[in-house]
């Protein structure tokens, strides 16, 4: 068991990358690269995590459901923020040799339903991309050139409401082709095809690391605006429109900070109008010279 057992622990912990993974043999070598910790083995999905390096990463099973249903349990458990990068990584069969080749999935289509997604930034400096389409029962005649899998598609369609569509990752790494039968695939093979692939795998983390940390720094909270939500009563909807219109505020008046003691009897919507009124003030004059 691990030392680690009440999730609430991890309220404040800062995850960058958390990985939906669907077979323990696919998720072993990331787990030890990350030297990942298993949290909790008696719920319905295994969770394993590292605050240290800031990876989490849960073992969904086979399936589109379950790879949805996984990453929605582990968000919530780990009550990972909006900023955090999502990966699903896999196996998949492709249309041509050779078995080992790794992809980024820059196009998802699911057979069952014909819903199309286009997860992630591209990476073409790091992977070829390629299209992958996520089946219900395993492919065996791969008629098209594409990638084939059973979990890409559920992943795609929630996941990126959990942060944002370019920090939604699916990579995959051929495990059988029109000449390598998935028959001959086997828990070893799976292991080892995924530990040739680790430096380009970190590689890839090293450049969306960069992405992610853009996404927090575009999301974080001055210290001013945090006092005032908590000191003026702002209700979740006045808490949007406050930040909307201070971030137009503080683009207009970048040293400028705002003073309390102008709003000791304001209503959140009378702050709110008062910085509408400095920007359009602002705006005159600058129309006036």
């Amino acid at each position: 068991m691990s030392e680690f057992k009440d999730p609430k622990n991890f309220a404040k912990t800062q995850f960058n990358f958390c990985w939906v993974i669907a077979l323990r043999a696919e998720a072993i070598p990331i787990i030890e690269a990350f030297k990942m910790k298993i949290l909790d083995n008696q719920s319905l999905f295994p969770i394993y995590a590292n605050e240290t390096t800031g990876h989490a990463l849960i073992i969904s099973g086979i399936g589109s459901i379950k790879s949805a249903a996984a990453a929605t349990f582990l968000k919530n458990y780990l009550q990972i923020k909006n900023y955090t990068a999502w990966i699903n990584l896999g196996i998949a069969g492709f249309s041509r040799d050779p078995i080992g080749d790794i992809y980024q999935a820059v196009k998802v289509v699911s057979k069952e339903s014909g819903a199309v997604f286009f997860p992630g930034l591209r990476l073409s400096k790091l992977l070829p991309a390629e299209t992958l389409v996520t089946v219900s029962k395993p492919e065996s005649k791969y008629n098209e050139p594409v990638l084939y899998d059973m979990e890409a598609a559920g992943f795609c369609e929630l996941v990126p409401s959990f942060s944002c569509n370019e920090l939604t990752y699916v990579i995959k790494i051929v495990s059988d082709t029109a000449n390598s039968s998935s028959t001959l695939i086997t828990k070893n093979l799976v292991r080892d095809l995924i530990e040739k692939q680790l430096p380009k795998i970190s590689a890839v983390l090293s450049q969306v690391e960069v992405l992610v940390q853009e996404e927090k720094e575009r999301l974080s909270l001055p210290d001013e605006v945090e006092y005032f939500e908590k000191n003026f009563r702002f209700t979740e909807t006045s808490k949007h429109q406050f930040r909307e219109i201070y971030r137009k505020w503080k683009i207009m008046f970048p040293t400028k900070r705002l003073d309390p003691s102008e709003f000791l009897n304001s209503q959140p919507k009378d702050i709110i109008l008062q910085l509408e009124k400095e920007i359009l003030i602002n705006a005159e004059n600058w129309n006036a010279l």
